[in-house]
């Protein structure tokens, strides 16, 4: 990897790793492997999707605090503004999915957010109450235990949220967390405003299937992506990955991060081609593949 912070080599990496500090010599992340556990790069990072969102109700401190205790590498979240431009952690862009409550996050303030409950649709049964974080209180509970991807999104007809940008690196900067985070984004601009505004922050760039579908080449696949971000990683589905896409990413000196990966199977494939953070709702699953 290429351009990443000593924290992030220490516990993070290059992938879906983190942002700032000074550049580095290219390393691959050592760990204590079990003799016994499969053959595995090293280095792969874990990234618990949402905090882990088959374990916990998603982006909710309670998620979060589950994947810190489990050990994960990073976490991962989502990033909109509410009415009084708050940045506050949810997938959605309204708020029906998750919580008892209706309506998009924009249309409502911090303090009507946070009177919802934000497990009150998880999946995996009865959970304790828990309220809409806002990014500053997830950051104050990973900092200095895990790095962090944040995943800035969009509102309602793909609107970006004016100054989210400003909003979250400023949030960021505050805590002397730019070694410990990433930005992430499906919105190419917001990856291009975020590097504009603080060129220290490192970038993600997400893309879908349909980037691969419409490139002919493994090269063309990264290449692209890059150029139209100045992103620091390369951050696709897991689906279209191959090996050689793999291959693409680290000849450029970048690092490739993969979403959304829940099969053991998967797990190892991914991790034997050397990709360096996988994103995963099964962190639990994943740590016992690696073997750690």
């Amino acid at each position: 990897m290429r351009n990443l912070s000593p924290v992030l080599i220490a516990a993070l990496l290059a992938a879906c790793g983190a942002p700032a500090a000074p550049p580095v010599t290219p390393t691959r992340i050592a760990t204590n492997t079990p003799t016994s556990a499969p053959t595995l790069a090293p280095k792969t990072l874990i990234v618990a999707h949402r905090g882990g969102a088959a374990l916990a109700p998603e982006n909710t401190l309670a998620a979060f605090s589950n994947a810190l205790k489990l050990g994960v590498d990073m976490v991962e979240c989502d990033a909109h503004l509410s009415k009084d431009d708050a940045v506050v952690v949810m997938h959605d862009f309204t708020v029906s999915r998750t919580t008892n409550g209706v309506g998009e996050i924009r249309d409502l303030t911090l303090a009507e957010l946070k009177t919802l409950n934000a497990a009150a649709k998880f999946p995996g049964g009865s959970y304790a109450a828990q309220s809409v974080p806002t990014l500053g209180e997830l950051l104050d509970l990973v900092k200095g235990h895990a790095g962090i991807q944040i995943e800035i999104k969009v509102g309602a007809g793909n609107a970006r949220y004016p100054g989210i940008e400003r909003k979250v690196i400023d949030l960021i900067n505050a805590r002397a967390m730019a070694d410990q985070a990433i930005i992430i984004s499906f919105d190419f601009p917001t990856l291009q405003e975020i590097k504009a505004l603080d060129p220290r922050i490192k970038t993600g760039a997400l893309v879908r299937a349909d980037w691969f579908t419409a490139r002919a080449s493994a090269d063309q696949v990264v290449a692209d992506a890059i150029a139209a971000t100045g992103a620091d990683y390369f951050m696709p589905t897991a689906g279209p990955v191959t090996e050689a896409v793999v291959q693409a990413v680290h000849a450029r000196g970048l690092g490739i991060g993969v979403w959304t990966v829940d099969t053991p199977q998967d797990m190892r494939r991914l991790a034997d081609w050397g990709v360096d953070a996988i994103t995963t709702n099964r962190p639990g699953e994943f740590k016992r593949v690696l073997g750690r």
